[in-house]
């Protein structure tokens, strides 16, 4: 016996308790029949909706879950730990270490103190900034700027240069001068105030002297990283 005869006596068994009409077996088998076409179009419906998903599920395999979408720029951001600037540093410069220690406002830091943040940029230039609370104009902070600067070191009692910029935002002066006078070793030196806060930044280049100190390219260097603080409001 088979399936489809199987369904017949099922049927026919079934239909045994119904009020008496005249039922054919070629009517039970059509019923089969159909009943059996229905199946089999069921059956095909949800082969189909398998086989549609199988390739996003082979595809979802074959990728790890990425990492959220954090984005270079955000990468290229520093915020000042003890100063509370940020810098977006631009091309070819980096972040070499952050202040160990808050400046005490005394003295003229340099590269190599623990008050500043140091920064390497491209071509050896480097960039350090520090910051302390003033009641000073900005006039009278980069007047004493510049003689601390030749207290402790060996700079000029007058800078070559001095000129207005701005730095986040903020009115600024921007020094610059040999170190010693005459050495062709550049240093610069940009000043500005922010509520009641003192911003020093400073660059050189540590490793060209003289001549193959590339002074050009070191200033458009710092300019760029200047160009990048931004203050807190």
């Amino acid at each position: 016996m088979n399936g489809m005869d199987r369904q017949v006596r099922d049927l026919l068994q079934a239909a045994a308790g119904e009020p008496p009409h005249r039922i054919s077996a070629a009517a039970v088998r059509r019923r089969v029949i159909r009943r059996r076409a229905a199946e089999f179009t069921a059956a095909a419906a949800a082969l189909a909706a398998i086989a549609a998903l199988i390739p996003v599920g082979l595809g979802a395999l074959g990728r790890a879950p990425g990492p959220p979408p954090a984005g270079p720029a955000a990468a290229r951001i520093v915020t000042s730990r003890r100063y509370g600037y940020t810098e977006a540093l631009p091309a070819g410069w980096r972040l070499a270490r952050q202040a160990a220690q808050r400046w005490n406002g005394k003295g003229s830091p340099g590269n190599g103190d623990p008050f500043v943040d140091l920064f390497r940029g491209p071509g050896g230039v480097q960039a350090w900034a520090y910051a302390a609370p003033t009641t000073a104009s900005l006039a009278a902070y980069t007047a004493t700027v510049i003689r601390a600067a030749h207290a402790g070191h060996p700079c000029p009692v007058r800078p070559q240069t001095n000129r207005a910029i701005t730095i986040g935002g903020a009115p600024a002066r921007l020094l610059g001068t040999q170190c010693p006078a005459g050495s062709g070793f550049l240093v610069e030196l940009a000043v500005t105030i922010h509520h009641g806060t003192a911003f020093v930044f400073g660059s050189q280049n540590p490793f060209k002297f003289g001549s193959q100190n590339p002074r050009k390219a070191d200033r458009a260097a710092f300019h760029n990283f200047l160009n990048g603080i931004r203050l807190q409001r």
